[in-house]
This record gives C-alpha cells, structure tokens and sequence, in this order.
C-alpha cells in the first residue's frame, strides 16, 4: 500500500547492513504472518532481550501496550525496561550498546552527538503535535503572577522561567513564545530545573512559569494553582517532541530484532489507538503499573498522537537544530541524514503493512476528550512567529 507521508532517511551503508541481515522482505498482505514465522524459526535459541531506555512519561504507551498484548514475545523478544533521565544520559550507552534502543525528547544534544558522529540514529516517531491539537505540554504560570487575559509580555523583569535544560524542547518553546511578544530572553530570568523538580521549585516561589508536561503539568496546576497561559502546541503546532532512538550496535549487529521490534512498536500504536489513548481505563492501568504514576493524572492528560506508520516529521527536527544553533547550544548543523534513519522502519513497514491514512485526526482527541475526568480546553488561534528564530534571540 502507498504511504503518501514517507520522508527520506539515511540511505547509507547502514541500510544495506540492515538489509542484509534482515533478509528478504516480506510482502505487506503477507506481513504478519511472516512475521511470526520468522519468530519462530529462532525460537530454539531463546528470545532476545531488547534493553528500552525511557523516562516515566505516558508517551511511550504504544511500547507498553505492545508488550502488554504480547507484540514483542510474539516476536521472540524480551523487552527490558530501563529508567533514564533525559535522552542525552542514554546516549552513550546507546552508542555503546549498553541500551539498545531509548526515547527521549528532541534537543540540542541530539543534534551535536550526530555532529560528533556519535553512532545513535532516530528511527521513529514518539510524539509530535498535529495542527489543531491541544498538546500535553502547557505554559503554566504561578498564580501569584498569573491574571487573566494576559501575555507573556505583561510580567515584569523579576519574571523567572524554569527551563530543564538550555538546549531542550522547552527551550524551543519559551523562544516561540518570547518572539512572539517582541521580547528577547534578556527581558526574563531563567533557572535549569528537571521536570520532576518544577513543581516544588514554583511551591517554593523559585519559578514562576514552566513549559511542562502532563501528568507532571497536572500535579503542577493541582499542587501550586498554576494557570495555563496557552498550550505549547499553539506555539508550534507541527512539532516533533519526542523520538524512538537505536544504537548503531543495535541496528548493526542484531538488525533483525531491531526489525521486530519496530513491527511490535508499530502495532502497539495501531492498537493504543483501537483502545482509546490515554482516557482508556486499560491504557492508564497499564502505564500507572510500569511507571508508578497516579492512574485518574493519565487518565486526564492529553493524549499524544503518534504517527500511525511511525514517520518523523523532519522538516520539525531541522527547524529546531537552527534554533538551538542560534542559541549556541549546537555548534555545527548537520543534513537531516546524519539523524534520521528510517530504514529499519521501512522493513517493519514492509511486514506489518503501511495504513493508507496514517496521519490522526485531531478529532480523535476530542473524541477521546469525552471518556477524560477533565475536559481539553479549546485552543486559541495562536502560531509559531514568522521568521522565528530572530536574531534577536540569538544574541
């Protein structure tokens, strides 16, 4: 079947290595039968373990699902999951072999490890906004400073903004959102926080704003009063937020499994989707009993909306390495290539089949909205800036 939305990838050696140890490709009518044919041919050496380095966010419940429905041990896989705190702390094990494949959200030490030539690649997509959707990332003010109607432009020079790192995705964010009321980061403070550590760092008064996500935002608004000025994908509505990465060692030396795991993390997100995203009494059980978090906080945080054939929205990643090149945090830009390889995407494409409409309808959040404890908030008509970055952000 045709996939209308396929990008270009990384069409290099790595590929034909990839290629060579898959072997030959099933068609995609054929796909899941073959699939697990292929399983079962190496079933008498015992199922190999797949180590997945990832945060606790609910963003990976495709992953999860599929495990829960047997996609991986079908697959003669047995997934191992692993805590990380970022992306960049899994970037070396990657790169070493030490975790075979991680998630994590788009930022600068993404784009200077391919610069480095770091041996990692993004393979699929974990979560990007559609235009339209109300996103899980929120701006979040505290209500000591907060009043209705405002912008960012009415808070004074005392304002402090919580960032988790310089070169992260809410850097991105809050650049947006200064550009877009003609302010520079030299008109805010700004303090180098976790995510997990936002919420008492505003209880406590030390910030003031943060570009969070649920279920994180959640407890913010719950625990501080925290209003939400705009949801981030109002500021950039056609973001790539958080990606699927593999290990050269991985893809290179077990391009097979690195195949299979593809096809269960495909069919994980076709089936997230039959269940219902996060609103699902089963989806939430299933990522509160991996991770720990309060069941009723999943249940009522936005959904994502993964790309139902796994693509990666590119042209997003590059517009954010100029960013985060403008600001200094990346010093050398890279062609998308050194990034992005899709190949083994497109062999667990090749045996699972390609939807002919894999793009989500943003309806789907509002009709997921119904089953939520908390309702989605309409979006304000409100974009990414033209010509963003400015130079202004810049210097």
């Amino acid at each position: 079947m045709a996939d209308s939305d396929r990008q270009g990838g990384r069409a290099s050696s790595s590929r034909r290595r990839f290629l060579a140890g898959a072997g030959t490709a099933a068609t995609a009518g054929v796909a899941g039968c073959t699939g697990l044919l292929g399983s079962s041919a190496e079933s008498n050496t015992g199922p190999a373990t797949v180590s997945f380095g990832t945060l606790t966010i609910p963003a990976v419940a495709e992953v999860l699902v599929a495990r829960d429905r047997g996609y991986f041990e079908e697959r003669d896989i047995e997934l191992e999951v692993k805590r990380i705190q970022s992306a960049p702390q899994a970037t070396p094990q990657l790169a070493s072999g030490e975790l075979d494949t991680a998630t994590g959200s788009v930022g600068a030490s993404l784009f200077n490890s391919a610069a480095q030539g770091v041996e990692i690649s993004v393979v699929a997509d974990q979560t990007q906004y559609w235009r339209g959707q109300p996103s899980s990332n929120k701006v979040l003010i505290r209500p000591e400073k907060y009043s209705e109607g405002m912008t960012l432009s009415d808070v004074s020079g005392d304002f402090t903004i919580a960032l988790h790192g310089e070169g992260n995705v809410d850097s991105y964010i809050w650049g947006s959102l200064l550009q877009r009321n003609g302010m520079t980061w030299d008109d805010v403070q700004t303090k180098e926080i976790l995510y997990t550590n936002m919420t008492g760092a505003m209880s406590a008064g030390e910030i003031d704003a943060a570009a969070i996500p649920d279920p994180l935002g959640l407890s913010m608004v719950n625990q501080t009063g925290a209003e939400r000025l705009l949801y981030a994908s109002e500021l950039a509505p056609r973001m790539q937020i958080g990606v699927y990465l593999f290990g050269e060692p991985f893809m290179n030396d077990r391009p097979e499994v690195a195949r299979r795991w593809l096809e269960a993390y495909l069919l994980g997100v076709r089936e997230y989707y039959e269940m219902g995203g996060f609103p699902s009494d089963e989806v939430a059980s299933i990522v509160s009993e991996e991770f720990g978090l309060p069941k009723n906080l999943i249940k009522m945080s936005i959904p994502s909306l993964p790309h139902k054939n796994g693509r990666i929205n590119t042209d997003s990643l590059m517009s954010q390495q100029t960013y985060h090149h403008c600001r200094g945090t990346v010093e050398e830009e890279v062609d998308a290539s050194a990034i992005v390889d899709e190949s083994p995407l497109e062999d667990a494409l090749d045996e699972v089949g390609r939807l002919d409409d894999p793009k989500p309808s943003v309806e789907t959040i509002n009709e997921w909205g119904q089953n939520s404890p908390k309702p989605y908030s309409e979006l304000e008509t409100v974009d990414q800036p033209e010509g963003f970055p400015a130079d202004s952000l810049c210097e």
